[in-house]
């Protein structure tokens, strides 16, 4: 395994060397505040990149799913196709939980499974260097702990940073990663032992803090559950927001939209779309399956932990508490998993 030490004004200045190297444009993500907010903005010389932040508020998976993404024009009966993106993307400063999303959503918009590979989401990924950066203080709602991740998780990364004051220590955990630093080698130093103690005291302060709920028997209990009067009980306040599905990491539904001009011209558009909505499953005849709002929770529930542990074998929930955080009414989906475990 590849390590390196970096201090914090020379990340800036090896961002900064990158941006066109070797002939190579690169478009680098990083941590930046924009009128008091922490949010992954592309980066630029000029720009600090800041790192001190719990996590953002709106999942990484908007740079390869963008929230609105026109896939072709058309004229009359023509259609020409947008060409997927080229060139490298690095994205730096996520945390572990957002960069192990990415595994899941690698499934839904792979071939394997549906058979169908997307191309605008695998022309991104398939060229990006993944660099998450450990948590030092979870924040409140987080249970990553719980479905298999960690304050310091290599799943996802390519590389994991982890933040000892005014350095980082750097930890390749794939080829591509090998190759990052590889590539920078002139820009790293070799980590010490007061670098590695650093390191695992600020990754044991940040398991502390984690929040935890069991998880064990949920996709056989969900079954027993389909039609429980507890579903109306939880979701009595929800306002159908979507909120939660739009914060969510993994959440990946969409609508696909043809926007017409008078002159025959215009584009097809991929939009984000939320289970939560009234008209997500209303069909052609006006019979919607999902009309109720206990329909559309139960629906994302076991989406998560009953539908796609069968079909990828993985839970798709990777504990950011991000939907903790913001639902507007306090629905806590930890708080839900425990009435399912009949706690």
């Amino acid at each position: 395994m590849k390590t390196g030490i970096l201090t914090k004004p020379e990340i800036q200045e090896l961002f900064s060397s990158m941006i066109t190297k070797n002939g190579e444009e690169s478009r680098i993500f990083v941590p930046a505040t924009i009128e008091g907010r922490v949010i992954l903005e592309e980066f630029s010389p000029e720009r600090e990149i800041f790192y001190d932040f719990a996590n953002f508020l709106r999942p990484p998976k908007g740079i390869f799913f963008p929230q609105r993404e026109v896939l072709c024009s058309f004229e009359q009966e023509r259609a020409v196709e947008v060409p997927p993106a080229a060139g490298r993307i690095i994205i730096f400063g996520i945390r572990p939980c957002d960069a192990r999303s990415f595994l899941f959503l690698d499934k839904i918009f792979s071939a394997g499974s549906s058979g169908f590979a997307d191309p605008y989401y695998l022309g991104r990924r398939e060229n990006s260097v993944i660099i998450s950066l450990s948590c030092i203080e979870p924040s409140e709602g987080c249970f990553c702990t719980s479905l298999g991740g960690g304050p310091g998780d290599e799943s996802g990364s390519d590389i994991v940073a982890f933040d000892l004051g005014d350095r980082l220590l750097f930890e390749a955990h794939s080829a591509k990663g090998e190759n990052f630093i590889e590539e920078n080698t002139t820009e790293f130093r070799q980590p010490d032992a007061a670098d590695q103690n650093a390191k695992k005291e600020s990754l044991q302060a940040a398991f502390n803090a984690i929040s935890r709920i069991s998880t064990d028997g949920l996709v056989e209990k969900l079954d027993d559950d389909f039609s429980d009067s507890f579903w109306e009980e939880i979701t009595a306040t929800c306002l159908g927001c979507g909120v939660c599905t739009y914060l969510c990491p993994t959440c990946h539904c969409f609508d696909i939209t043809d926007e017409k001009d008078r002159d025959g011209t215009g584009t097809r558009v991929r939009t984000w779309d939320s289970c939560q909505y009234p008209l997500f499953t209303m069909h052609a005849s006006g019979h919607n399956p999902r009309a109720e709002k206990k329909q559309r929770m139960r629906q994302r529930i076991m989406h998560k932990f009953s539908y796609t542990p069968r079909t990828t074998g993985d839970v798709f929930c990777v504990g950011c508490g991000r939907c903790v955080r913001k639902c507007p009414v306090n629905l806590d989906i930890r708080e839900v998993i425990r009435k399912i475990n009949g706690e």
